[in-house]
């Protein structure tokens, strides 16, 4: 009985043995496994972070662009405001200046139609005395 036990203790520790070799056979590939993807990763995430970099200057080079296009949209906008006002002020002045001069006309036109019409009725007026005159 002692000689079956020490044979299954004997079988038991191989098969123990056999199970932890592989076991730690592949925990060292694991661990290989890890340390190359760590190297390969680590080329890459540093071309990764300089492409960031670059990517990010780019990003604060249109942004301040974005920023002088937008003062130099202000700066038009606030042109063609200013413009507008002015144009507005002209138009005023044209408008009265011209508004003026069209009552003036139109109050010369008037004084001049009155005075034909007063000229007509007083020669038709003459005329008719003098033709009333005559035939009698």
């Amino acid at each position: 009985m002692n000689e079956v036990l020490a044979n299954t203790g004997v079988v038991v520790f191989i098969i123990y043995a056999l199970v932890s070799i592989a076991y730690q056979v592949n925990a060292y590939r694991a661990a290989a496994a890890l340390r190359q993807f760590v190297t390969l990763s680590s080329r890459d995430t540093l071309a990764v972070l300089v492409e960031l970099r670059v990517t990010l200057e780019n990003f604060r080079k249109i942004s301040d662009n974005v920023t002088v296009v937008t003062e130099d949209v202000r700066e038009i906008t606030s042109s063609v405001a200013d413009l507008q006002q002015e144009v507005r002020t002209l138009y005023r002045v044209m408008k009265d200046t011209a508004g003026v001069e069209a009552r003036a006309d139109l109050a010369g036109l008037k004084a001049g139609i009155r005075t034909g019409v007063a000229t007509l009725v007083k020669g038709i007026k003459e005329e008719r005395s003098d033709d009333h005159e005559r035939g009698t």
